[in-house]
């Protein structure tokens, strides 16, 4: 497997490193391949390491699989996914409809309609730039609402633009727009 040089952190230092010493991590990882058993994985930093099954089983939480469902309603469900920060989530909802958006179906609707069909396509139209295109991520967020009522999310299936001196992955996520998400085993399905 392959081992990259590790990125330092300042605020420790492997010479004065003492028995009984406490540390802490906060990762998140994408697998990047299987070996004998073993699985690499890759940081945001970009620095790799290689854990086991029980490592796995017994330490990580995937954002997509899940054991049980369970279905809330749009207040339970925003809620829970505010109270699911520092996580890998994996989160379906509707994006923001924008004046354009709207526009294109309705002249989508137009286009190759009878006079007849017009009324029944230009309704189809708006129902659909009412509700926004669905969108599912794969990331984690802070657990903080902006002034508009949306959360930063990390979208982890993104590449990562290191030139920048900010996180090109974040996108926004309105809670009272989602549709599912799964985290810690669990897919809550909002009613």
């Amino acid at each position: 497997m392959e081992n990259k040089k590790p990125i330092f952190n300042m605020a420790t230092s492997f010479k004065k490193i003492k028995k009984g010493e406490v540390l802490s991590e906060t990762q998140f990882y994408t697998v990047e391949k299987f070996q004998d058993g073993k699985i690499q994985l890759k940081n945001d930093a970009g620095a790799y390491i290689v854990v086991d099954k029980n490592y796995y089983e017994g330490q990580l939480h995937s954002a997509s699989q899940h054991l049980k469902e369970v279905t809330l309603n749009k207040t339970e469900a925003s809620a829970k996914f505010l109270a699911s920060s520092g996580m890998a989530i994996t989160v379906d909802f509707n994006k923001q409809v924008k004046e354009a958006d709207v526009v294109k179906e309705i002249m989508t609707a137009y286009e190759g309609s009878t006079p007849k069909a017009v009324e029944n396509a230009v309704k189809k139209a708006v129902k659909s730039a009412l509700v926004g295109e669905a969108r599912t991520m794969v990331g984690r967020h802070n657990g903080e609402l902006n002034n508009l009522g949306r959360v930063s999310f990390i979208d982890m299936e993104e590449a990562k633009d290191g030139s920048k001196d900010y996180d090109t992955r974040t996108r926004l996520v309105d809670p009272r727009g989602i549709n599912w998400f799964i985290v810690k085993g669990i897919k809550y399905t909002v009613k």
